[in-house]
């Protein structure tokens, strides 16, 4: 089921939460969940479903004392996992292997841009939800229709462009668009390139190529630029 050996919970489906026209919460519960040990954002674990495959996903929220966590999963294409996700009913049995992923080195950040499709959507929310009052957050997030838009918390300073595809553009394109003209870590800053960070997410070759911006055209250093293919068109189950 998995291929590295690491810590699994096996869990069943209490609730289902549709959010937006491609994005579904599904709620699991089970007896070792408090263990699953979440220490930062965007961590995530592999799902597998029975007879099915496994996929990563982000934890969106945990909740240790009721043994609970929020996946948000992406009904998109024809997956295994979006078609099952689709039909899940609470008393649905899966097994969750992690959790796993890197910590985003945001330490010391005063200003941040947050770029993601909804593939990633979820994760770059984990962030929101942590950043502090100190931090300026210019968030970029591509969406299907203006109707997806999500409400958003944070104590940071938000400044969000949702920027819905409404059928007229291929996924990636606003995204990379919108960032490519953006000038939101390039004016004064008072800690200057130390104190600017970016984390970008979603259609691994629009990723590829915000990364190559924001570390040639505008200087960021590497270690603070964190950029993750989430999907490639035209590859299922894309590893990068």
């Amino acid at each position: 089921m998995f291929r590295r050996p690491r810590p699994t919970h096996d869990v069943e489906v209490t609730a289902t939460t549709p959010l937006t026209s491609t994005l579904t919460r599904i709620t699991f519960s089970g007896p070792t969940l408090p263990d699953l040990g979440i220490e930062h954002p965007t961590q995530w674990v592999k799902l597998a479903i029975p007879e099915g495959p496994s996929r990563a996903y982000t934890i969106r929220r945990h909740r240790p004392a009721e043994r609970e966590v929020d996946i948000d999963i992406v009904l998109h294409g024809n997956g295994p996992l979006a078609r099952w996700a689709s039909v899940a009913r609470p008393g649905d049995r899966a097994v969750l292997a992690g959790p796993r992923g890197r910590r985003p080195d945001l330490d010391g950040v005063t200003r941040l841009l947050l770029a993601a499709d909804e593939s990633a959507l979820p994760a770059a929310l984990t962030i929101l939800d942590q950043l502090p009052s100190t931090v300026r957050a210019f968030a970029y997030f591509e969406i299907a229709t203006g109707a997806d838009a999500l409400p958003l918390g944070t104590a940071a300073e938000l400044t969000t462009t949702w920027l819905p595809r409404d059928g007229a553009h291929p996924k990636g394109r606003l995204l990379t668009d919108a960032v490519l003209a953006a000038d939101v870590l390039t004016g004064p800053d008072p800690a200057g390139t130390i104190g600017s960070a970016a984390w970008i997410a979603g259609e691994a070759v629009a990723v590829g190529t915000l990364r190559r911006h924001l570390l040639g055209d505008l200087g960021l250093p590497r270690d603070r630029v964190h950029a993750k293919g989430y999907w490639k068109h035209g590859e299922a189950n894309h590893r990068e």
